[in-house]
């Protein structure tokens, strides 16, 4: 039962501006959970129609040491019992619980999405004013991700029919729930992951237009002209996260990387080119996603190079 709840728990609104959304509705055996954005929804063993507020019954249900027996009181509260443990929560009336299930064309796709999404998630961003970079594009053979700083581009290894960009609230619940999905719906405004076990996640789709990605994806080059990652660097950039500016600004200054020009904080790299400046942020976003990585591109963007994916990387402006 607790790992159904926790299951579904991701789809639980943190507001009570529309009292439905913070609640699941259990029914015809399964509990479902809906935020306005996605659904989540698992098969449940209880022979009850509710609609329980979901914070407090899964904290209930946490509580539990042994077998726990849910039924209906005269009141309408969900009463949950287990050993010499009882507690009740509140419930909402049956109707008001949106009427949301999984929907449209099977999509075959004959390969894995997972690591695409692993892949590219910290690449995302949730600035709504950049609404083409708070999502995964997938598109072909491929899938993209840009925070309008760093562009990546992942080779799926299989095909996606359609062009369409998942929103990362849904990728984020993808990566909780960590396993591939088996069959996939699509609508021209949603997408439905079905797992086993008959468990589903449905989300909105973002219907927005990207940037040119083919405009800065034909500045990278081959990848055997691309250099390694300098030896150190990431270390260097761990090392200096405490002293970087307002801007978090880090500047490449030859065989050193450094958090101001003259006075600040620095660290030797061999082979770090002697001109750049990042974000030091943005940077290191490739940290454990690049291999290889041109620098002396600067100011032009720096092409990079990981397992399957490549991109580029935009410096900052002195």
């Amino acid at each position: 039962m607790l790992n159904v709840l926790k299951f579904v728990q991701g789809a639980v609104g943190r507001k009570d501006l529309v009292p439905a959304l913070t609640h699941f509705r259990i029914k015809d055996g399964r509990i479902t959970g809906y935020n306005g954005k996605i659904a989540l929804s698992a098969p449940v063993p209880l022979d009850i129609d509710c609609v329980p507020k979901a914070v407090p019954l899964v904290r209930a249900i946490e509580a539990c040491s042994d077998t726990a027996q849910l039924h209906m009181t005269a009141s309408g509260k969900l009463s949950i019992r287990s050993g010499k443990f009882r507690a009740h929560v509140d419930t909402l009336p049956d109707d008001v619980f949106p009427d949301i299930g999984p929907d449209g064309r099977d999509v075959y796709v004959g390969g894995p999405l997972l690591p695409a999404m692993r892949a590219l998630y910290d690449i995302t961003s949730d600035d709504a004013t950049r609404p083409w970079a708070t999502g995964v594009l997938l598109d072909g053979e491929c899938a993209y991700a840009t925070n309008n700083v760093v562009l990546a581009q992942f080779w799926l290894g299989c095909h996606f029919p359609y062009r369409v960009t998942v929103p990362r609230y849904a990728i984020k619940e993808m990566l909780r729930i960590g396993e591939e999905p088996i069959n996939i719906q699509l609508t021209t405004t949603s997408i439905t992951f079905h797992y086993e076990g008959e468990r589903w996640l449905r989300s909105q789709l973002h219907a927005i237009e990207w940037p040119d990605l083919n405009r800065a994806l034909s500045l990278v080059p081959g990848e055997s002209e691309v250099p390694p990652v300098p030896e150190g660097l990431w270390d260097a950039l761990d090392t200096l996260a405490p002293f970087t500016d307002e801007q978090n600004r880090v500047y490449m200054l030859g065989a050193r990387v450094a958090t101001a020009l003259e006075e600040g904080a620095s660290v030797e790299v061999d082979d770090v080119p002697g001109i750049g400046i990042y974000n030091h942020k943005m940077l290191s976003l490739l940290n454990g996603l690049a291999h290889k990585l041109d620098l002396s591109a600067y100011p032009a963007p720096c092409p990079w190079y990981g397992d399957g994916v490549r991109g580029v990387l935009i410096g900052m402006r002195v």
